[in-house]
């Protein structure tokens, strides 16, 4: 969209406006000088109907609203979620690293011993005369010696053996241990953080929906603030002009050159031209109000008026184009493509939960005392650990495969729900066009029917002075001049709403 295409309303209030405000001065000229009159947008009118610098433009209005819009401050908290997402599937993908250091206090026992006298065989033995050792031979319950009647018990020649532990009371130990996914790491934690990663994508052109729709509601609540503007004036203009109307023909009636029937009927198309004025002001205050919600402006801000949309307004391109275009960047359409293709990666990771996975993992180990040393000794001694280890759940497998099937159900519906997406743009683009076209005709026409009602009352009210012509017809000709000045004032905004509506449509960015 060029700036001419996002013209706001003052000029279309500012060619009312001159219309009559000039009333006066161009009773007596020919229907060509109206003709002048009727293009000439904004000569001689009050400085608050006059755009002025710095004052609210269709492009200013929208910037505020985008700064200030809570839909589009969810957006970029959901931005910012799936940021976090993103990165929290990058770290799954690091081997898990894990050291821990534990002491440990044991209470005081007394330690245990190993007696092995008891697993050697004993026998008693004698010493005879000449010094030599024989052994006894058990008898019953006593040994006796060759050549001696005194037995010998046979505890009194056995020989002891034995070991005691240590006591160890303060155990220390150091470890350290890093596993890596050998499986899951290719087959399902890179496709949790492709599919982090479309996600993250598709928050991202949301965030950017969110500000394209904040941005046109805004536009159209300012043309909307423009035509109830424009429709105020209209009406204080047909007021006045049947209040002018009233007084004539009361001085009429009171000459008694007029039937006071026709006085009556004045009286009540004045009454009618109030009761649209209190309506048009109600009509602007409402407009007003959504347009302070929408910049979130402050009760106390002055809106004032900044560009002119009088001139020539700018058409649009082919259809088709245009719906190419809002086909190939309308931001909705590339959300859903991306949580489509995000749906797709969940599926492929949570479908390697069927089958078996393979990990590794080394450990080292700083011990004192260390388990693996014998006899345990109060020292630092440290080992270290390898493995590989395969398992596979078949209850694992099952609920796998259920959330696969989920999950492939919920990407059909949100292709679905992409190719409606689809032919709503196509239509909504088609709508926009047809509205444009349509406007822009409307204001050819508005401009005709304006100078022609123009012309058509300067005559008629010509003649009524003159006494040639009937009260009716002044008031026909009135009525028929409010009408086209309201029917201008609605097509220039017509035509700037369809403009917005466009611009969202084929799916232009909001700058940042």
């Amino acid at each position: 969209m060029t700036v001419r295409a996002r013209w706001c309303a003052a000029a279309a209030v500012s060619l009312a406006a001159a219309q009559v405000l000039a009333q006066t001065a161009t009773d007596a000229q020919p229907a060509a000088g109206h003709a002048v009159e009727a293009e000439r947008a904004g000569a001689d009118l009050p400085a608050s109907w006059t755009p002025q610098p710095g004052g609210l433009t269709a492009d200013r209005v929208a910037r505020r609203a985008i700064a200030s819009s809570l839909a589009v401050r969810a957006a970029h908290s959901n931005v910012d979620a799936a940021a976090a997402g993103r990165n929290e599937a990058a770290v799954a993908m690091i081997p898990q690293i894990s050291v821990s250091a534990r002491y440990s206090r044991l209470s005081e026992i007394t330690p245990p011993s190993l007696n092995f006298s008891s697993l050697i065989p004993t026998f008693p033995f004698c010493v005879d005369g000449n010094g030599g050792l024989s052994v006894g031979l058990p008898s019953g319950s006593t040994v006796l010696c060759p050549g001696s009647t005194r037995p010998l018990p046979s505890s009194s020649s056995s020989s002891s053996s034995g070991f005691s532990f240590p006591v160890i009371l303060n155990n220390y130990a150091l470890n350290a241990t890093i596993t890596v996914p050998l499986t899951d790491l290719p087959f399902r934690l890179a496709r949790v953080y492709e599919g982090a990663g479309l996600t993250e994508q598709a928050r991202r052109l949301d965030e950017q929906s969110a500000r394209a729709q904040a941005g046109t509601d805004a536009r159209i609540a300012f043309y909307e603030y423009l035509r109830a503007e424009g429709q105020l004036l209209a009406a204080q203009q047909g007021l006045e002009t049947a209040q002018r109307h009233q007084e004539d023909l009361r001085r009429f009636v009171e000459a008694g050159t007029m039937a006071r029937v026709d006085l009556l009927r004045v009286e009540a198309q004045a009454a009618e031209a109030e009761r649209l004025v209190i309506g048009a002001q109600s009509a602007l205050s409402l407009a007003e109000t959504q347009l302070r919600q929408r910049m979130h402006a402050p009760a106390s801000e002055q809106f004032v008026l900044g560009e002119a949309i009088d001139g020539e307004e700018a058409g649009f391109v082919a259809v088709q184009t245009l719906i190419d275009r809002a086909l190939a960047s309308r931001p909705e359409l590339q959300s859903l493509e991306r949580q489509a293709g995000a749906i797709r990666e969940s599926t492929s990771a949570t479908r390697s939960a069927m089958y078996p996975t393979v990990f590794g993992q080394f450990s080292v180990d700083a011990q004192n005392p260390n388990s693996r040393f014998f006899p345990a000794s109060q020292e630092w001694n440290t080992t270290w650990t390898a493995t590989v280890q395969a398992q596979w759940s078949p209850t694992s497998a099952l609920v796998a495969n259920a959330q696969v099937n989920r999950l492939t159900a919920q990407r059909q519906a949100l292709l679905a729900q992409l190719d409606a997406v689809r032919e709503g743009t196509e239509i909504e683009v088609r709508a926009a066009y047809i509205s444009g076209t349509t406007s822009a005709a409307a204001i050819a026409s508005a401009r005709r029917q304006v100078i022609a009602a123009e012309e058509s009352y300067r005559v008629r009210r010509e003649r009524f002075q003159a006494g040639s012509a009937v009260s009716s017809d002044l008031t026909d000709a009135e009525l028929d001049l409010l009408r086209a000045r309201l029917a201008l004032v609605n097509a220039r905004v017509d035509l700037r709403e369809a403009q917005a509506r466009m611009h969202r449509a084929v799916g232009e960015a909001e700058p940042e």
